[in-house]
C-alpha cells in the first residue's frame, strides 16, 4: 500500500505526499514584505520610516505584554506553529477518507492486525495512535475516549497559539500610540531644538505605523490562517475517528464509504 506521510502539523493538499511551502501563506508574507520595501524604495528618504526606538517600543512593548499574559511556552508554542504552517504537509479531509477505505479493504482480506503493521510506519501521531488502539482490540468506546481526549488537548493547544497572536495583534496598535504620545510628549520639551524636536516627531509618527503595520499585515493575519489550519487539522481527525471506529466494528467498506460520506464535501484551504 502506498504510504502517506504526515508530521504533527499537515495542512494544505496538493495530493503530492511531499513536504511543501504553506502557498497563500508563504506568498501573503513575501507579498506584504514587498509592500512594505516598495514603499520605502517610492521615497527619497527611506531611512527616515526606521527609528530603533519606535520599533523597541511597539514590538518590545507587544512582545512583553504579551508575556505578562501568557506564558514563555505559549509564545514558543505560537512561533512554532508558524513555523510548522509556512512549510507544511499537505494532507485533507479527502485524503484521508481514501486512506481509510485503503485500510478498511486490507483489514477485511488480512485481517485487524494489518493495522499494527501499518502503524510503524505512520508518522501521524493521531492516525497511529488510533490504528494501535484498534489493533490492540480496545473497546470502541475506549478507542473513542482516548481519541477525543487527544483531540481535545491538541486543539486546546493550536487555538492558544491563535490567542497568543491575536493578543500581539490587539497589543501592536496600542504600543503604537503609547510610542506617539512619548515622542510628542518629547517633542514639546525640545521646542527650541529642532533637531532633537524633529527626531521626537519622527518617533511620533512611525510608531503608530509599526503597530498598525505589525497588527493588519502580520499578527491578524497569523492568527486567522492558524485558526483555519485547526480547523482543517480537527476535521481531518474527526474522519479518522469516525473511520477507525467503522474499521474495529468490521463493517462493510460500503458502510465507511456511507459514513464518511459527509465530509466529501469539504475542501481544505490553502
Amino acid at each position: 500500500m502506498r504510504k502517506r506521510k504526515f508530521t504533527r502539523y499537515h495542512f494544505n493538499s496538493n495530493n503530492s505526499g511531499v513536504r511543501s511551502l504553506n502557498g497563500s501563506l508563504t506568498v501573503g508574507i513575501l507579498a506584504a514584505g514587498v509592500v512594505i520595501l516598495g514603499g520605502l524604495i517610492s521615497v527619497k528618504q527611506p531611512l527616515n520610516f526606521i527609528n530603533l526606538e519606535g520599533l523597541l517600543i511597539v514590538f518590545g512593548g507587544t512582545i512583553a505584554s504579551t508575556l505578562i499574559q501568557f506564558s514563555l511556552a505559549d509564545l514558543k508554542g505560537a512561533i512554532n506553529a508558524l513555523k510548522a504552517a509556512v512549510v507544511s504537509v499537505p494532507s485533507s479531509a479527502r485524503d484521508r477518507v481514501n486512506l481509510l477505505m485503503e485500510l478498511s479493504h486490507r483489514v477485511k482480506q488480512q485481517g485487524i492486525l494489518v493495522l499494527e503493521e501499518e502503524a510503524q510506519s505512520e508518522s501521524d501521531d493521531f492516525l497511529r495512535l488510533g490504528m494501535m488502539l484498534v489493533a490492540d482490540g480496545r473497546t470502541i468506546d475506549d478507542t473513542k475516549r482516548i481519541l477525543r481526549t487527544e483531540m481535545d488537548s491538541s486543539r486546546e493547544r493550536e487555538w492558544r497559539s491563535v490567542q497568543v497572536w491575536e493578543t500581539m495583534g490587539n497589543f501592536a496598535p496600542a504600543m503604537g500610540l503609547i510610542g506617539t504620545l512619548l515622542g510628542l510628549i518629547q517633542m514639546l520639551g525640545a521646542m527650541n531644538d529642532v533637531a532633537n524636536m524633529s527626531a521626537a516627531m519622527a518617533m511620533a509618527l512611525v510608531a503608530t505605523l509599526y503597530g498598525s503595520v505589525g497588527a493588519n499585515l502580520f499578527f491578524f493575519p497569523i492568527a486567522g490562517k492558524l485558526r483555519i489550519i485547526s480547523q482543517e487539522r480537527e476535521i481531518c481527525k474527526s474522519v479518522t475517528l469516525e473511520g477507525l471506529i467503522s474499521i474495529s466494528r468490521l463493517e462493510n467498506p460500503i458502510m465507511l464509504e456511507q459514513r464518511l460520506q459527509s465530509f466529501d464535501s469539504i475542501t481544505m484551504h490553502g
